[in-house]
Order: structure tokens, then C-alpha cells, then sequence
């Protein structure tokens, strides 16, 4: 029952990260000033570590 909770969790923060991430790239690409990426590389890897967990619990 606890994998099974932790598998949506891990698929929910999956799809909500990558969605993050994309939203932040297209808005990084708009910006004509300096912009801070940091934003879009944590959330990119942690999108791609909670895929993994996403694995790991299926």
C-alpha cells in the first residue's frame, strides 16, 4: 500500500517538474536581459531523479 502511495507521488512531482521545467525554458527564452537558469537545472534534474523513483516503484 506505501509503494503504491509513494509511486503517484513520485509520478505526480514527475509530471509537475517537467511541466515546471518547461515553463521556465520557454520564459528563459523569452527574457532579453541576464537570467538565472538555476531554476530550470535543479528542477530539470530533480524531474529526472523522481523519474527514476517513478521506476523504482513500479
Amino acid at each position: 500500500m506505501l509503494t503504491n502511495i509513494a509511486l503517484i507521488i513520485a509520478l505526480l512531482m514527475t509530471i509537475y517538474l517537467f511541466s515546471f521545467s518547461y515553463i521556465e525554458a520557454l520564459r528563459i527564452s523569452n527574457a532579453e536581459d541576464k537570467v538565472y537558469g538555476g531554476t530550470f537545472v535543479f528542477s530539470s534534474i530533480m524531474a529526472f531523479v523522481f523519474s527514476g523513483l517513478t521506476y523504482l516503484f513500479i
